[in-house]
């Protein structure tokens, strides 16, 4: 959230100069979630609009802990620029001393609702809750997050997207139900409640080496002392997550992080995860391309993939440029004879 959306503009701007930022670790409070490893270094990654309701939660409240707002999970910058607007708004609503409390409330319930009506069909398509989360959802009989029963068939792994409600329609109508609320009043495990606790990135497939640079540097680990031992009941505004002092000793050296990254590539290889694997030689052709690595890679996923002319391209390169590994002469050798036979 912090690279994907936060340091964007145009949320970047608006953060610094209309916000207060701070930040809660939520760690050991029991709604919150937990998606396995996350390196201090590893690359940021978009998703849709929603995706991790209980990992974090931006509130923007108030000076006095109301919340005017709440987006759980990750956000499209382009989308959270425009919440904010609206949040902007709810809260010159909040201060405006010649409407009662009352009818701020109803205002607040109002305004939520009408909003959805103003997101535009690409804020629709970024909103579309993920597979496990529907998963969730329809196991767990989250009623409020379903637009079609009807339409859900025995088998869940076939159901239609419009059997759910998008994230956004889910964030407003949720909203509605807490206008105005106190942030220690406010009921988060409700409010998150559409998304599953723990998502399963298959880590215990992973090769013990390879998990074991991962888990050195796991980025919870890092935040762990930042938790409160018990959930304070009032905390200031929750916005952007902002790091320790003690960070810059706990990030990995370049080095260390290439290693990781190239020990993933093999047990992507190792399982034909082609997608993963073209990603981690994508990031290390762009910020390596004057190493033979990011060439060995796409070697080895388009001879995977029985591209053998690619496979001959990428593997001539890597070795022009200093490679010796076995495989990667291999490949180059197999592949261009396959590619010659093609060609004939």
């Amino acid at each position: 959230m912090r690279a994907g959306s936060l340091s964007k503009e145009p949320v970047l701007s608006k953060l610094r100069d209309r916000f207060v930022c701070g930040y809660r670790n939520i760690m050991k409070d029991p709604y919150s979630g937990n998606s396995g490893i996350h390196p201090s270094t590893g690359p940021a990654v978009t998703t849709t609009n929603g995706a991790g309701p209980r990992n974090l939660q931006l509130f923007i409240m108030a000076q006095d802990g109301t919340v005017v707002h709440c987006m759980p999970g990750y956000w499209n910058p382009n989308d959270l620029s425009a919440e904010l607007d609206f949040a902007d708004r709810l809260h010159r609503v909040w201060m405006d001393n010649s409407i009662t409390e009352p009818q701020k409330k109803a205002l607040f319930a109002q305004e939520q609702i009408r909003h959805i009506q103003t997101h535009s069909p690409d804020v629709v398509a970024r909103s579309e809750l993920q597979g496990f989360d529907k998963q969730f959802c329809y196991k767990n009989h989250v009623n409020d997050a379903i637009a079609n029963a009807s339409l859900i068939p025995a088998d869940w792994h076939d159901v239609p997207k419009e059997a759910f409600k998008t994230t956004d329609v889910i964030l407003h109508e949720r909203m509605a139900k807490q206008p105005f609320v106190n942030y220690s009043a406010f009921n988060i495990a409700s409010f998150v409640n559409y998304g599953s606790h723990h998502y399963d990135k298959h880590e215990k497939d992973i090769e013990p080496e390879t998990m074991a640079n991962v888990r050195a540097h796991n980025l919870r680990d890092v935040l762990h002392e930042t938790g409160d031992p018990v959930p304070k009941a009032k905390v200031t505004n929750v916005a952007a997550v902002k790091p320790t002092s003690s960070y810059p000793n706990m990030i990995t050296k370049p080095r260390e992080v290439e290693k990781t990254m190239v020990d993933g590539f093999w047990g992507y290889a190792r399982k034909a995860d082609w997608q993963k694997a073209e990603r981690v030689a994508n990031y290390m052709l762009d910020k390596r391309p004057d190493s033979p690595t990011g060439h060995e890679m796409k070697a080895v996923i388009a001879y995977g993939k029985g591209r053998y002319a690619e496979a001959y391209f990428h593997s001539y390169n890597a070795i022009k440029m200093g490679s010796k590994h076995p495989t990667i002469v291999g490949i180059y050798q197999k592949s261009r004879t396959a590619a010659s036979s093609a060609a004939k």
